[in-house]
Parts: C-alpha cells; sequence; structure tokens
C-alpha cells in the first residue's frame, strides 16, 4: 500500500440544534475536556469541539437528530473510580456491560444519548 495511517484526529458525536450549552456544561463542566475553538469555515454549522490529549470530540448539530444506540468513542481513564464516583454524585447513571479481562470499563450517556465508554487498563 501507498498510504498508511497514523492516528485518529477526531470524534464526531452529535446533538439536536441549540444542544452547545448543554455540551459545554457536561464535556467541559463534568468531564473537564477543554473547549477549542472551531475554525471560522465551520463555526456557522453551530455546535462545539473539545480536546482530549491530542484528540477532539466534535459535537455537531443533527435535524432531526436522533442518538446511536450502540456506536461509541472510548476514552482510556487514569483512576477510573474516581471518575465513576464523580459521576455518581452528580445523579449520572452508570451502564455496565460484560466484563472484558484485563480492564475496567463503564458506560454513560451524554445530555443528548450519546454513548461514552471509559476505561482503565488493569
Amino acid at each position: 500500500m501507498l498510504f498508511s495511517f497514523s492516528r485518529i484526529d477526531h470524534v464526531q458525536l452529535t446533538g439536536p440544534k441549540g444542544c452547545e450549552e448543554k455540551a459545554r456544561r457536561f464535556y467541559n463542566g463534568v468531564l473537564g475536556l477543554k473547549e477549542i475553538s472551531k475554525p471560522p469555515s465551520v463555526k456557522s454549522s453551530g455546535g462545539c469541539w473539545f480536546v482530549i490529549g491530542t484528540q477532539e470530540i466534535h459535537i455537531g448539530i443533527e435535524d432531526p437528530f436522533m442518538p446511536p444506540v450502540k456506536a461509541h468513542p472510548a476514552f482510556v481513564i487514569q483512576n477510573i473510580e474516581e471518575l465513576r464516583n464523580h459521576l455518581k454524585a452528580l445523579e449520572i447513571e452508570i451502564q455496565e456491560d460484560r466484563p472484558i479481562e484485563g480492564r475496567t470499563r463503564f458506560f454513560v450517556r451524554d445530555p443528548f444519548g450519546n454513548r461514552l465508554e471509559f476505561l482503565e487498563y488493569e
């Protein structure tokens, strides 16, 4: 092959029209991700962007909006039990799934119903 992949640049999630403030409260306020400015060429389409490490999470607008049932990004976490306690204290529902050997994991839904996985390798 004459091409190769180097990394994932971003993950696109979607929310309903007007979701930006709820996205900021969840992704920045609850999860602590830093918001970054959208480039001027795409700013008018709405939504907001966040950075995690060297990758980005883009919250785009979808109208009509319907959250995916199973599709999700997975975030590697340090001190996952601290995150679990933090989310429970904010009354965010934790969803358990089948265990996978060598990792601790759980899921939550963002304010729009997007499924998010958090995992820590043992």
